[in-house]
């Protein structure tokens, strides 16, 4: 039997079980498979998630304590015995993935944007010199280990389960090191991610991206731009899609002056309207685009905008 472990982390818990869908592309290639969620303090709510086991441990440490949760997944593994460990590369899972991996003496994958599996072969891929080109990555030990960008997976449930909930017994007792000082809210979010609506703006924007942004705003979503606005030290890479990026799922993606190079397209997953403005007919994004305008993206942004406000007006 192949056990496939994915960490369920609290914070981001949708994000995690996604990771199902990672795993039942990997588990598909083998004869049988199981898929275990394993987490602390999980609510009961849990049970409902497409898994095969969900293996909860109730323990009083800190939902940051790093050090105590690598210990705790090394215990569960030592049991268990899986093949595959899935990771969120969240800021936590970006800290606690090495460190279990140190622990179980095998190798990492991390950031992963793909999976191919051919002839039960596993290569993970993911991206390399900041972007500018795709490592494919085979590891021969088990268990192989890896974490997977936010919104690379989602969850298909082409097979709907009935998790069975185990409450592990931890062997000893942990006490957590880490001190919460304080805690400092966010007042709005920025990451691009959770945004439905995306104003992109590329190389063919130029420098001139505040009408973009005011475009964005009015539309009740988010700017972000290619590689070439970051390259240009126009804005922060904290906006920019692609390999070297985030990968965003929005509902609506609205491309401004962005040609579409692989490495910017690899950033698009699961976008359900892709409407591409670019001067040239040909760019490679208008070919997988829904809507395709042809033109100049200032002035479709004025265009917008005007169109905007003369109906604010007429109400």
């Amino acid at each position: 039997m192949y056990r496939i472990l994915v960490f369920l982390e609290q914070n981001h818990l949708d994000s995690c079980l996604d990771l199902v869908g990672a795993a039942d592309l990997i588990g598909e290639a083998k004869r049988d498979y199981e898929v275990y969620g394993v987490g602390i303090n999980l609510s009961e709510e849990i049970s409902k998630a497409n898994l095969d086991y969900v293996i909860n441990v109730s323990i009083d440490i800190h939902a940051h304590d790093v050090a105590n949760v690598a210990k705790i997944l090394q215990e569960i593994h030592q049991i268990y015995d899986f093949d595959c460990i899935l990771i969120c590369a969240t800021t936590f899972g970006r800290m606690i993935a090495p460190r279990l991996a140190m622990k179980l003496k095998t190798g990492l994958v991390a950031d992963v944007t793909e999976l191919q599996v051919d002839d039960e072969q596993l290569m993970m891929i993911r991206p390399a010199f900041t972007g500018r080109i795709m490592a494919g990555i085979v590891c021969d030990k088990l268990p192989i280990m890896m974490s997977i960008r936010l919104g690379v997976f989602k969850d298909s449930c082409s097979y709907k389960r009935i998790a069975e909930c185990i409450d592990f017994k931890l062997q000893k007792k942990l006490q957590s090191q880490i001190r919460q000082i304080a805690i400092e809210l966010k007042s709005d979010s920025s990451d691009i991610r959770d945004s439905k609506f995306l104003v992109s703006c590329g190389g063919g924007m130029g420098n001139k991206l505040d009408k973009a942004e005011m475009l964005a705003k009015q539309l009740g979503g988010k700017l972000a731009v290619s590689r070439r606005p970051v390259d240009a030290g126009l804005v922060s890479r904290s906006i920019q899609v692609g390999q070297s990026g985030k990968i965003v799922s929005p509902k609506i993606y609205l491309a401004l002056g962005i040609s579409g190079s692989v490495q910017h397209i690899d950033g698009l997953k699961n976008v359900e309207f892709i409407i591409s403005v670019n001067a040239d007919k040909h760019a490679p994004l208008n070919h997988l685009s829904d809507i395709v305008v042809v033109g100049d993206g200032h002035k479709f942004i004025e265009k917008f905008l005007n169109k905007i406000n003369a109906n604010q007006c007429s109400d």
